[in-house]
């Protein structure tokens, strides 16, 4: 982080007064006074000083939303140099991802460094819904649909009953929007699998009061604090 940077998020000025402090002289960077402009600071690390008077930085959450594409995983890092959800996002902070898509399936999905903000949104006691529009092979009938509708058994597993809506019809599938709460791995693919008609394609598209709209894919935009704070005061 640049150290007029560091400043300005410190409180101690805004990024244009903190250079002209810079080239005063005022400013130190552990033991060395700073005059120049390009020198970065590792928060982690270094001790910045003020007249004398250490910075500290005034610590605010991020939280954006991303599409993410087909192909991208949902980790930080990946050990097999796959692009990654993080790697879409144009930011500082140590960002990640609130839960987790299938590198197939595409959609919303919310990255922070805000813990409490990550716990209420993939706790399953929280019930936040998740939406998603499922292309599924064939259509389901109205037993297979009550199904899910009551919560399935899969093996030992058993999900939480999901809202099911069939959207469109066509030939050899359609097209479903799925509302789920829980939010276990690969849960609505199982789901259908379990009544005869696997997903062939499935987007995510909105998370509690968040919702995808029409932001393009593999584009993000950061949250607005009243989305925040709808979806926490849940």
């Amino acid at each position: 982080m640049r150290l007029q940077k560091y400043m300005a998020h410190s409180g101690a000025a805004s990024r244009r007064k903190s250079e002209l402090l810079i080239e005063q002289g005022r400013v130190r960077i552990n033991d060395t006074v700073i005059t120049d402009m390009g020198v970065d600071v590792d928060p982690d690390k270094d001790r910045v000083y003020l007249d004398g008077k250490r910075l500290k930085l005034i610590k605010k959450h991020s939280y954006y939303l991303l599409n993410k594409p087909m192909g991208v995983v949902s980790t930080v890092s990946d050990e097999k140099k796959r692009p990654t959800v993080v790697d879409l996002i144009d930011t500082e902070d140590r960002i990640y991802p609130v839960g987790r898509l299938d590198i197939d399936t595409t959609g919303l999905i919310l990255l922070t460094d805000d813990g409490a903000f990550t716990n209420k949104v993939t706790h399953p006691s929280n019930t936040i819904v998740k939406t998603y529009i499922a292309t599924v092979e064939g259509t389901p009938n109205k037993v297979e649909l009550d199904m899910l509708r009551k919560g399935i058994r899969v093996g030992q597993v058993k999900f939480a009953p999901a809202k099911v809506k069939i959207l469109k019809r066509f030939e050899a599938d359609s097209i479903i929007e799925v509302n789920v709460v829980e939010g276990k791995n690969h849960e609505v693919k199982i789901m259908f699998e379990k009544i005869g008609h696997p997903v062939k394609k499935l987007k995510r598209i909105a998370i509690g009061n968040i919702q995808l709209g029409d932001l393009g894919i593999g584009n993000y935009r950061a949250l607005t604090d009243d989305e925040v704070k709808e979806l926490m005061a849940r």
